[in-house]
C-alpha cells in the first residue's frame, strides 16, 4: 500500500493520486498490503470511473488513475435473470379402442384377428389375452305379413255366379232395361231377377275408401241384410260374408 503524504490514507500500490484527499503520490513509500479479506469482491465486479473509464475498486471517492471523483459512477448493471416459464405437461395419450374382433398382441401391441394363436407381427404367443367385446345381437324386426288383398265381389246364392267389384266406388243392382235406358253394373236378369221381383233400379252399393254400404233406391219387394229390411235411402255396411236379399234373390257380400 501507499501511504498519502498528506492526510496518512492509504491507496493501492500504483496509484497516482490519493482516494481520500486527491494528493499526488508521486515519490510516497508503498507500505505492504495486508492480505485481502476473504470474500473481497474481485476487480472485474467494480465500477467504472466518469471520466477516464479506468475500472475502480467500489467504495473508492477518487480514481486511482486519473483522481476525478467517482461518487457519481453508475454500479455495474447486472444482467436480468430470465422469468422462468412453466413446463408445458402434454395431455396422456389414451388408447384407442380396439376394434371389432381384433386381439391385441401384449408384446408388440400389433392387432390379430381374434382366436389366432400367435402374432403376425412378433410370433408371440396370443394366449390367455382377454376375448374381445362383441356387441350387443340385435334382432331383426319381424316381418309382418301384408294384409291379404281384398276382392269386393257378390255372389248369387242359387248359382254361383260372381260380380267383381273391384276397382269400383258405387254399382247400382237391378235389371236391365233397354227400353228405358237403365242398364245396371250388377244385372239380374239372368239369375232370376224378373220372377224374383227384383226392381229395374233396386238397390246401390257405394264404396268410400274404407266400407261398403248397400242403399234401397225405394224398390217394389224391398232389400234386406241379414234378414233387416233396410229403409229406403239409409245405406246400411257391408261386411265379408253377410247376405243380400232383394225380393227373392239372395247374393252373398265377399272380401277375401
Amino acid at each position: 500500500m501507499i501511504t498519502c503524504p498528506q492526510c496518512s490514507t492509504q491507496n493501492q500500490p500504483g496509484a497516482m493520486f490519493c482516494d481520500n484527499c486527491g494528493a499526488s503520490l508521486a515519490g510516497a513509500a508503498p507500505r505492504p498490503a495486508p492480505a485481502a479479506a476473504v470474500g473481497a469482491p474481485a476487480a472485474g465486479g467494480g465500477a467504472v470511473c466518469p471520466s477516464c473509464g479506468k475500472a475502480v475498486i467500489p467504495g473508492e471517492a477518487f480514481c486511482d488513475d486519473c483522481g476525478a471523483a467517482i461518487t457519481a459512477a453508475a454500479a455495474p448493471v447486472q444482467p436480468a435473470t430470465p422469468a422462468l416459464r412453466p413446463a408445458v405437461v402434454p395431455p396422456a395419450a389414451v388408447a384407442p379402442p380396439l376394434a371389432a374382433g381384433m386381439a391385441k398382441c401384449s408384446a408388440c401391441g400389433q392387432l390379430n384377428p381374434a382366436g389366432q394363436a400367435f402374432c403376425d407381427n412378433c410370433g408371440a404367443s396370443l394366449a390367455g389375452l382377454p376375448a374381445p367385446a362383441v356387441g350387443p345381437v340385435v334382432a331383426p324386426p319381424p316381418v309382418v305379413a301384408p294384409p291379404p288383398a281384398q276382392r269386393p265381389r257378390l255372389v248369387v246364392a242359387a248359382s254361383g255366379a260372381q260380380f267383381d267389384l273391384s276397382g269400383k266406388t258405387q254399382a247400382i243392382i237391378g235389371r236391365e232395361d233397354p227400353v228405358s235406358g237403365i242398364f245396371p253394373e250388377v244385372d239380374l236378369t239372368p239369375h232370376g231377377g224378373d220372377a224374383g221381383g227384383v226392381s229395374r233400379r233396386h238397390a246401390k252399393l257405394a264404396f268410400n275408401g274404407y266400407q261398403w254400404t248397400v242403399e234401397d233406391l225405394n224398390s217394389t219387394n224391398n232389400t234386406f241384410v241379414n234378414n233387416q229390411k233396410l229403409n229406403p235411402g239409409a245405406p246400411q255396411p257391408l261386411n265379408h260374408g253377410d247376405q243380400v236379399r232383394l225380393g227373392k234373390v239372395v247374393l252373398t257380400f265377399q272380401t277375401a
